[in-house]
């Protein structure tokens, strides 16, 4: 939408959708940083957030590319090398093969706090666990920070299970997803054992009342 900048700029497409966060993966900024850092030394172009900028960043542009769910303190962290390569991914609820749930979890999308384009809600039971799991390619056994994003209202659960599979056997954490809502959430840190499996887990299993929410999970190597 600027001529200007079109004949002054390199521009780089990535797949995706900015309402679906879950295109957005480890593989996908790594491999968009290595570009973006390759073509910075070949040409001598800063690598600073006023040189590296957004389609909708661009003055006069009509795009939201790529949105608010793009992480660019990560993305300039691996282009620089800040970060350290410190590897991170997410898995939503609607992450295809990485999320699965029984059918006595509904979806729904009127939150607007959610994470993507909708999330998973079910009624607790103080019989069943019946989680929904998360499933995870852990690079190597090491220590990561598990983080959750949920909507927040006040008729969902004040004591939500979270159970995080450890080297050391399962650990729940409970969460009030009453406040805190539209952002992560930190559980904490835990030794994960490297492999393709489910790590995380929302449980039913909860005295607590209202609404058990399953919306998208950040795991970060620390």
């Amino acid at each position: 939408g600027n001529w200007t900048y079109n004949t002054q700029s390199i521009g780089i497409e990535h797949e995706g959708y900015v309402d679906n966060p879950s295109w957005y993966t480890d593989a996908m900024y790594r491999s968009s940083a290595a570009l973006v850092r390759h073509i910075c030394d070949k040409y001598g172009i800063p690598k600073t957030r006023s040189r590296i900028i957004a389609h909708s960043e661009v003055p006069g542009a009509t795009h939201t590319d790529p949105g608010p769910n793009w992480n660019w303190t990560y993305y300039m962290g691996l282009i620089t090398g800040s970060s350290g390569g410190t590897w991170s991914t997410i898995v939503d609820n609607t992450t295809s093969g990485r999320f699965t749930a029984s059918g006595n979890w509904g979806t729904s999308s009127w939150s607007s706090q959610r994470y993507g384009s909708d999330y998973r809600f079910a009624t607790p039971n103080t019989t069943s666990s019946d989680a929904a799991w998360y499933k995870v390619n852990i690079p190597t056994t090491a220590t990561y920070r598990v983080e959750v994003w949920y909507p927040a209202d006040p008729g969902y659960n004040d004591q939500t299970p979270y159970i995080v599979v450890t080297t050391s056997g399962n650990q729940t954490v409970y969460v009030n997803q009453r406040t805190n809502g539209g952002k992560w959430v930190s559980l904490g840190t835990f030794t994960l054992a490297a492999g393709d499996s489910n790590k995380v887990a929302v449980s039913r299993w909860t005295n607590g009342t209202g609404y058990v929410i399953a919306d998208a999970i950040r795991i970060t190597r620390v």
